[in-house]
């Protein structure tokens, strides 16, 4: 009976374990015989063969390496990630709807909400407009979920303080939860392929906010379409935010960070308490115009004090400890102080927040840190430095080259020490577009920009005087020769004066001294005749190279006039300067006026020529009078309705300020 009942146990289990591998052989064919929307069943591989030099996920878009199903013959490949991606997904960071894996996105210009790159393949779709790559939902839904073994082995890196140029690229990145800047706090290495800063990872799912007691503050996609109660910013859809859907209330990760009561060295007397509200003044930011960076990003929201009406803005209130920029060898440490101060690198007045290095003895804006250290600005040919300070021997004519305005060099300015120049730091960096920063490397002891070809408007010198003075010369804007003459009542061509003749360069009354040609009616100004093939002009605001075009119909985009003779051309622009405007300064000698004049762009007022009221121009910083750009031309030329050309007369459009295609700085 025993034997008996060893035999069947027996029997039993060989029958278990021939069920168990029918069961195994059954599941490698289901898995060899897979279509994933494929004609042909798919192979399931560990690696890839090497006979595939370049195999594309087509649910992801990206090279396939390691397990993958593939049918090589059709170049169908999967990674296994996503060949066993679910069909649909709850995802803790978007409770109200689950989010369904789609073919391909439903619009044609769709962007992932996680990394916000474009969507082309596979997508996670919800209809409340949330589009994510499989890799990103995947990857987010393991983060929710405190599944973070991608990231475990991964560098964590500490920003430096100060940038080298080399990670100019790395400047530019976010992370992809609170959408600030990577390099503001520590962060995973890139490797991971996620832009990520690891205090972010580490967020809580809820959080209870003091300003929000009703309910707790949940980490959601930011899809709700809320601004932010906070910074007031509208949502942008990117990105992870703090959120009560209920009550439509939504905090940024970074906005979620400020305390809600504030106790500062520069406000002793009461704490400072963050309202949700719009209105306000800061009063830190508020006597410096120069620098309004502070209010147009936080749109007046504040922490304020009702029983001193103190305020601060958000940024002012909670600024970093030490900064570190290229502007000076030392880093800057927070300084709070309850009296206004000077600027040590800008001479404008701050209040209240500013930064300090004691090594220097320099007090200066928080702003100011982050000054470019070398700069061009059209108004000068070499690069200008910031300095903190000139002295008195350097520099004896302190006027700024913008405003005319004394500039007191016990403070910072630009300058330029070969050439005695110097401005303002608010007139040099007024605007963006009008300055351009310089790198260190890009000068290579060369002050001024060289152009591409020779700039010489003289083919070839002829003959030459005792004196060295250039007689007769080859000019690239005329076919012959042209002969230099010093005598207006002598007569040339057909013996006849040329009292009433014009230049051709500049299409002004003849002058002495000239060129003519002995062969036909052609004159030049000898000063005319010298203008550079190739040049900068200091009104021009993409700062180019302008080329010297020589028999042109054209319209001047300052003075508005249509005429032939020489312009200067902006490619990048499309348009022309006439030779008179081109070379016309922004300091000259009005014959209306006995001391010279200086134009300002950002004066406005009635000219005294002809009473029309204008922004920008040229005045004495002494007196009352002003004259705008096109009233500083010859009265002659201001009275003549039509210009001067070889063939025929050409009606010209009344002059007028507006419509002008320059911008003059």
């Amino acid at each position: 009976m025993h034997d008996f009942v060893s035999l069947t146990t027996y029997f039993k289990k060989l029958r278990t374990l021939e069920k168990k591998s029918e069961r195994k052989g059954e599941m490698d064919m289901e898995i060899g015989s897979q279509h994933f929307g494929h004609q042909h069943p798919v192979e399931f591989k560990d690696v890839l063969s090497d006979e595939t030099k370049e195999a594309i996920c087509l649910r992801c878009g990206e090279m396939v390496f390691g397990s993958s199903f593939s049918f090589m013959e059709c170049e169908f490949y999967l990674h296994k990630k996503c060949a066993e991606a679910p069909s649909k997904i709850d995802h803790p960071f978007h409770r109200n709807h689950p989010l369904v894996l789609l073919p391909k996105p439903k619009y044609k210009r769709c962007f992932c909400n996680f990394c916000g790159k474009t969507c082309e393949k596979s997508v996670y779709h919800c209809s409340c407009k949330l589009d994510f790559h499989i890799k990103c939902a995947l990857f987010s839904l393991n983060m929710a979920e405190k599944k973070l073994e991608e990231l475990k082995h991964i560098t964590v890196k500490v920003p430096l303080l100060f940038t080298e140029d080399d990670n100019k690229e790395l400047e530019k990145l976010y992370c992809f939860m609170c959408w600030e800047p990577l390099l503001e706090s520590m962060y995973f290495s890139l490797d991971c392929g996620f832009n990520l800063h690891k205090k972010c990872v580490e967020l809580p799912h809820e959080i209870k906010y003091p300003i929000h007691k009703r309910h707790p503050l949940i980490l959601q996609f930011n899809v709700d379409h809320f601004s932010c109660k906070i910074c007031l910013q509208e949502p942008s859809g990117m990105g992870i935010v703090y959120s009560c859907s209920p009550c439509r209330f939504s905090v940024h990760i970074k906005c979620a960070e400020f305390p809600p009561i504030l106790n500062l060295p520069c406000h002793r007397n009461h704490p400072l308490f963050l309202p949700v509200k719009r209105g306000g003044s800061c009063h830190a930011c508020r006597k410096n115009p120069s620098f309004m960076t502070c209010e147009e990003t936080q749109q007046n929201n504040f922490y304020h004090c009702s029983s001193c009406n103190f305020g601060l803005h958000l940024e002012c209130a909670s600024p970093p400890l030490t900064i570190k920029e290229k502007i000076h060898e030392h880093p800057f440490s927070l300084f709070w102080r309850q009296a206004s101060f000077i600027c040590d690198a800008c001479g404008l007045e701050g209040n209240f927040v500013s930064y300090i290095c004691s090594t220097c003895n320099l007090l200066v804006h928080k702003k100011c840190i982050s000054l470019p250290p070398i700069i061009r600005i059209p108004r000068h040919k070499h690069p200008i430095f910031h300095k903190y300070f000139l002295q008195d021997h350097q520099f004896k004519d302190c006027d700024c080259r913008i405003c005319d305005d004394k500039v007191n060099i016990k403070y910072g300015s630009y300058s330029c020490f070969n050439c005695k120049f110097v401005v303002h730091v608010k007139c040099a960096l007024e605007k963006k577009g009008w300055y351009k920063e310089v790198e260190p490397k890009d000068i290579d002891g060369k002050l001024a920009i060289v152009p591409k070809m020779s700039a010489n408007p003289i083919d070839c010198v002829i003959e030459k005087n005792e004196d060295g003075e250039m007689t007769k010369i080859k000019h690239f804007g005329h076919e012959h020769n042209l002969i230099l003459s010093k005598n207006l009542i002598e007569g040339h061509c057909d013996g006849a004066s040329l009292m009433d003749k014009y230049c051709d360069g500049c299409v002004l009354p003849i002058s002495n001294p000239f060129y003519y040609c002995s062969q036909c009616d052609f004159l030049l100004h000898k000063s005319c005749a010298k203008s550079l093939k190739q040049q900068q002009l200091w009104f021009h605001i993409c700062q180019r190279f302008l080329i010297l075009l020589v028999g042109y119909i054209f319209r001047c985009g300052l003075c508005q006039s249509e005429c032939n003779g020489f312009s200067y051309m902006c490619k990048k622009c499309d348009v022309h300067y006439c030779l008179y405007c081109a070379t016309r300064d922004y300091r000259i000698k009005h014959q209306g006026h006995k001391h010279p004049l200086f134009f300002d762009r950002k004066h406005e007022g009635r000219c005294d020529a002809c009473n029309v009221k204008v922004r920008g121009l040229y005045k004495y910083s002494s007196c009352d009078y002003i004259v705008h750009w096109d009233c500083v031309k010859p009265a002659y030329l201001r009275s003549k309705k039509t210009a001067r050309h070889k063939t025929e007369t050409y009606e010209i459009v009344p002059e007028t300020t507006e419509g002008s295609s320059c911008i003059i700085l």
